[in-house]
């Protein structure tokens, strides 16, 4: 489970709350720019699923 960069919660926080989230994961947006399930096809993992587990986390599953 993450933060996922698609949700519009995420993509919708105020300023200031976005600058305080950032300011306590110094990576996120470097993170945000990772495209997770093409990186794990690279990495040999198959059938790569996202589900949404809440408004503003997913789950990503797969299988090796």
């Amino acid at each position: 489970m993450d933060q996922d960069p698609e949700s519009a919660v995420i993509r919708r926080l105020p300023a200031p709350i976005a600058t305080l989230l950032k300011s306590t994961e110094p990576y996120l947006e470097d993170y945000f720019r990772l495209d997770l399930p093409a990186a794990l096809e690279q990495a040999g993992f198959q059938a790569v699923r996202r589900e949404a587990c809440d408004p503003r986390h997913r789950v990503l599953v797969a299988r090796r």
